[in-house]
């Protein structure tokens, strides 16, 4: 089996590595950005093929993937982040729209040079479904983006189920909603809330917790348990082109904090800040992945408390590091 990830040197892409390598019987090649770090993945050296790649490079993308002749291709490289998206939502758009399509196409020639194209998991959002008022969102609810991440989400979404439906490209889509986990970019809240109290444990910083909205309530899934989600949804062929991934669980932002502090062991001061305030945040994300269950046998298993120690316990080592 051979497997093609893209932006395998980020967050998920180097957990989804290990995932894979795990299983054994996998050969492994991934993408990452040109003169990018591959921190991330370095202690995987000499098991992982790595090939530069810009993405938005159609042709570039092409040869690699009629070089390695992927059975499966994972596309996680891509803009990840709706403030990001906010302030540049040209690089948003282009990057996660034709990065995507660049991967699609390269799929298709692939089937047409050979036969057999890959199988594509290409990586959506729980954002497209906007600020809807449920309980527990399906794949059936309404795709209403609200900022240009989720546009660009919406739009590679539909452009993935097209090139399945006229091209006959072996594409399934997944949204995935928060996850959390070890190299999460502290932009993310998790991350950004146990790095703070890494720092305050090692005695680099009083013990505030600066924070945005503590009202809003999530839908986390660890990170090691979606990677786990991809690789069923590529290995259990299904009707459905389309899956939600989350845990079914939700929890407010300031439930966060308390459980870092139990975690920790540590007391703090809470400073809410305008800053970290995303304007016109949803105050509930909930998501069903029923569909997926029913399709794999998926369900989530690792749990929040275990997610957060294990983030908490990386930015320690991570604050211990840089010392």
């Amino acid at each position: 089996m051979i497997v093609l990830i893209t932006g395998m040197d980020g967050f998920v892409g180097s957990h989804a590595a290990e995932y894979l390598l795990s299983l054994g019987g996998v050969t492994l090649h991934g993408t990452h950005l040109p003169g990018g770090s591959t921190a991330n993945i370095d202690h995987l050296r000499g098991r992982i093929t790595l090939h530069e790649a810009d993405i938005t490079d159609a042709e570039g993308i092409a040869r690699i993937v009629l070089d390695v002749r992927p059975d499966n291709v994972i596309h996680l490289a891509g803009q990840a982040f709706v403030p990001t998206a906010l302030r540049d939502p040209f690089g948003t758009f282009t990057v996660n729209i034709m990065g995507g399509v660049a991967v699609l196409d390269a799929a298709r020639r692939q089937a047409e040079a050979s036969g057999a194209g890959p199988g594509v998991l290409l990586v959506s959002s729980g954002e497209v479904y906007g600020k809807l008022h449920m309980e527990a969102i399906s794949e059936d609810s309404p795709v209403r983006p609200e900022n240009p991440y989720a546009v660009s989400k919406a739009s590679v979404d539909l452009i993935g189920q097209e090139y399945r439906r006229t091209f006959g490209v072996r594409v399934s889509v997944v949204r995935p909603f928060n996850h959390a986990g070890p190299r999460q970019s502290p932009a993310f809240v998790s991350s950004d809330f146990g790095r703070q109290f890494a720092l305050i444990a090692e005695g680099k910083s009083a013990p505030v917790i600066r924070a945005g909205n503590l009202e809003s309530r999530r839908d986390f899934t660890d990170v090691r348990d979606v990677v786990r989600a991809y690789w069923a949804i590529l290995t259990h062929p299904s009707p459905h082109t389309v899956f939600n991934l989350c845990s079914g669980r939700v929890v407010a932002i300031g439930e966060l904090i308390d459980m870092f502090q139990e975690i920790s062991g540590i007391r703090v001061t809470i400073q809410t800040e305008s800053a970290r305030t995303r304007g016109g945040d949803a105050p509930l994300v909930a998501g069903s992945y029923a569909r997926l269950h029913e399709a794999t046998g998926w369900r989530p298993e690792i749990p929040l408390a275990r997610t957060l120690a294990d983030v908490f316990a990386y930015w320690r080592e991570e604050v211990r590091r840089a010392s």
